[in-house]
């Protein structure tokens, strides 16, 4: 039997060490994921979770955690898409048990249906320096003070509420400029899974990220969000109405 190469001896080697400290990296990533879970930080839980499975991708623990990151963050169909990933990994028993639980969780939330265009909403405004805000809801996780704009282009939205929900500019995003009430201003493209204003919702809704006094921890709702409507605005009532097209 003839001994085998030097060379690939350490190959091997090599390759079995590059194996160990991808290990260690990763479940640096999958710990320190759990512990922002654990102290609520859910938007920076999520991210650690996505990088580690980038570096273990067959690693049903790690579907399964970023998942449930997903579930807090109000992102309903990824963590749909996460749990059914898990599931097709062959997890042990207890983990593909969870998942099919947390899918079942999530199966009344993706069914829930919000107004459609074919349907009058009417929500409270609030007014103040001049423009008027209302209340709306982002991701089914969070609720923030808008300004309406019917004059801005697209939604915006401030970075500590875009942080707070786990929305954040690919590394490619465009940088957009938009003129709101309150002027010119710019930012990355991000992209909102869900917003909703009463009970008239959109998904998918493009907006820009912009850091503005003026926004506060909120942001606007323009047209991106605004044109499947025809929107009036009643200022003695101090109503927002979104009605059919």
């Amino acid at each position: 039997m003839r001994p085998t190469p030097r060379w690939l001896l350490l190959l091997l080697m090599i390759v079995f060490i590059a194996r160990s400290a991808s290990a260690t990296v990763v479940d640096d990533l999958n710990e320190a994921g759990k512990a922002a879970y654990g102290r609520g930080d859910y938007a920076e839980a999520e991210r650690l979770f996505a990088r580690a499975i980038e570096q273990q991708p067959r690693r049903a623990l790690l579907h399964y955690h970023h998942a449930v990151a997903l579930m807090q963050l109000g992102r309903w169909h990824q963590a749909s898409r996460a749990y059914e990933t898990v599931l097709l990994l062959s997890p042990p028993a207890d983990i593909a048990a969870a998942s099919r639980n947390g899918l079942r969780e999530l199966t009344p939330l993706l069914r829930r249906r919000a107004a459609t265009p074919s349907d009058e909403v009417s929500v409270p405004l609030e007014r103040s320096g001049g423009v008027w805000f209302a209340h709306v809801t982002l991701n089914e996780a969070r609720t923030a003070r808008f300004m309406v704009d019917t004059g801005a282009a697209l939604c915006a939205i401030s970075p500590e509420l875009a942080e707070s929900l786990g929305v954040r500019p690919e590394l490619d995003a465009r940088v957009i400029e938009l003129q709101t009430a309150n002027g010119r201003t710019s930012g990355p493209l991000v992209r909102i899974a869900s917003i909703r204003v009463g009970q008239a919702e959109a998904t998918n809704v493009p907006a820009v990220l912009v850091a503005s006094a003026n926004l506060g921890s909120g942001g606007i709702l323009g047209m991106s969000f605004l044109s499947a409507y025809v929107v009036t605005i009643d200022s003695a009532r101090r109503t927002l109405t979104l009605g059919p097209r």
